[in-house]
């Protein structure tokens, strides 16, 4: 027994029990920590007279903190989760894994299982095999710079301050990043560097910071050139948006061919696009960073034409926009505001069952959520190119209008009754299924879906599953949904072959805590 984890275990059951509502019976206080911080993610008092969980309860901040500094040391595990159950008794039992596993929000969110750590879903436009541009740089390496140097004067007349600029990059140090970044620089991106490298800080350039050379680079590399991923519990279900005008920047959360070259240092940037889409130019400008995980924005046709738009100058090369609203609508009801530019829609409290004839209007649609409501016919959703489609089904409703759709990739099916899952065979993209809310149908046939990498089912479920000796042979996660314990989760993280031998478990009694 190892004395500080029984310390630490004891002084969490005594704060639990100091704070307890009368009448309770147990509680499950369940955490994550690490070194970036420590948090409860789900449990709660248990009291009879009161359903559900009593919110009252302590968060043992340092702790949590104590215990991950412990487990980092000992075991290596960088993150912990961990559940501690204690009951008026004084007796408790602590359960503690590295963070493989990781607790849902809520009560009834059960547990995201990790299987494989170094697979990540693949974004639509990341493949250097989509289709590249064609069209020329629109960038103009003179008039770049006379641009800018137009820009500094306003800077200067609007404060009365002339702006001091940094030297110049070398033609050395432009070839030695064009080398990295194995692409060449657009042209009068190129021609800029070579008149000043970026603005020293000063935001000269309309409010945003010109990156020096060496900046832009670093920040491409350690951030921008690379996918966003947050982990399976929230990128399952993860779609990249089309940027507007469409078909101009790849569907990707960041891409190597994108080099950063401005920021208001909010976490998001200006950057060119070294790697177009096909209606797109190689050094067009574009908006990424910590506010576009689900897409990149167009700016600008060139850098050249960026600083003409700070001057009032239009961009004679950029594509006709499609001007047809927003990209996301959170709606209770398919109304007017569909347009052929709207890409999500989240339709909340509609009365069911839902017509979805309406989206006919939005033939870009990508994610189609039905929250607390049912639709008979999914009909519509087979015309359009949905990724992502969580959805209720009316008893009448069933999935065969979806077979053969050649988008979907993930997929969250509640219903009443049981359904057919035969059409999932059909589905060449899917990689992402949720089947929790189903009454469980014959799930044998999931086995025979080689593209399926996430799956969620019900413990029920779970245990079919496995008694069938039909678990899909390529999962790189699973969720076990509802409100399990920890155990249960580890355990079906065993049955999915991962090892969980190292799981920590420790139980006793502090005296007097009630």
């Amino acid at each position: 027994m190892d004395l500080t984890v029984d310390q630490v275990a004891r002084q969490i059951t005594a704060e639990v029990a100091a704070q307890a509502p009368e009448g309770w019976t147990e509680c499950v206080l369940r955490g994550h920590a690490s070194r970036r911080g420590v948090g409860l993610s789900g449990g709660g008092y248990v009291v009879p007279s009161r359903p559900g969980f009593f919110s009252g309860m302590p968060f043992p901040h340092q702790s949590l903190a104590s215990l991950a500094s412990w487990f980092r040391d000992t075991h290596g595990w960088e993150a912990i989760v961990l559940e501690l159950t204690c009951r008026p008794s004084g007796a408790f039992e602590l359960v503690v894994f590295r963070d493989t596993l990781q607790p849902g929000g809520g009560p009834e969110d059960g547990w995201t299982l990790t299987i494989d750590p170094g697979f990540q879903p693949s974004e639509p436009g990341a493949a250097d095999g989509a289709e590249p541009s064609e069209l020329r740089q629109a960038g103009d390496p003179a008039e770049a710079v006379e641009r800018l140097r137009a820009v500094l004067r306003q800077q200067a007349e609007r404060f009365g301050v002339k702006t001091e600029m940094p030297p110049p990059v070398t033609e050395a140090q432009l070839v030695a990043a064009e080398r990295h970044l194995g692409r060449p620089l657009p042209a009068d991106l190129r021609a800029l560097y070579l008149e000043t490298d970026g603005d020293g800080g000063s935001e000269a350039l309309a409010g945003y910071c010109w990156l020096p050379l060496d900046g832009a680079m670093a920040e491409r590399d350690d951030y921008i050139g690379v996918p966003t991923w947050f982990g399976w519990k929230l990128g399952w279900r993860q779609v990249i948006f089309d940027a507007d005008p469409p078909n101009t920047v790849r569907r990707c959360s960041g891409h190597p061919g994108w080099l950063p070259f401005a920021t208001w240092f909010d976490g998001n940037f200006l950057a060119v696009d070294l790697a177009p889409a096909a209606d797109g130019r190689p050094g067009q400008v574009i908006e990424v960073g910590r506010d576009f995980n689900d897409g990149p924005r167009y700016v600008a046709s060139s850098v050249t034409a960026w600083l003409g738009q700070a001057l009032g100058r239009p961009d004679p090369h950029a594509p006709q926009e499609s001007g047809d609203g927003p990209r996301q609508l959170v709606v209770s009801a398919l109304d007017e505001r569909l347009a052929p530019g709207v890409q999500a829609i989240h339709l909340n409290d509609a009365p069911s069952p839902v017509d979805l004839g309406p989206l006919s209007a939005t033939p870009r649609l990508r994610r189609l959520h039905l929250n607390r409501c049912a639709t008979t016919d999914l009909s519509p959703v087979a015309l359009l190119p949905v990724e992502d489609l969580a959805i209720d089904l009316a008893p009448e409703a069933d999935l065969i209008p979806l077979a053969g759709h050649p988008h979907l990739a993930s997929l969250a099916v509640g219903s009443e009754t049981p359904i057919d899952l035969a059409p999932l065979r059909t589905l060449p993209a899917l990689r992402s299924l949720d089947l929790s809310r189903c009454p469980t149908p014959d799930l044998a046939l999931l086995a025979d879906l080689p593209g399926l990498r996430y799956l969620a089912l019900s413990g029920t479920q779970w245990t079919a599953l496995i008694t069938a000796g039909r678990l899909p042979a390529h999962l790189a996660a699973a969720r076990l949904a509802g409100a399990p314990p920890l155990t249960a989760a580890l355990d079906l993280l065993a049955a999915l072959g991962v090892d969980t031998s190292t799981a920590y478990r420790f139980s006793g009694t502090v005296e007097d805590a009630s």
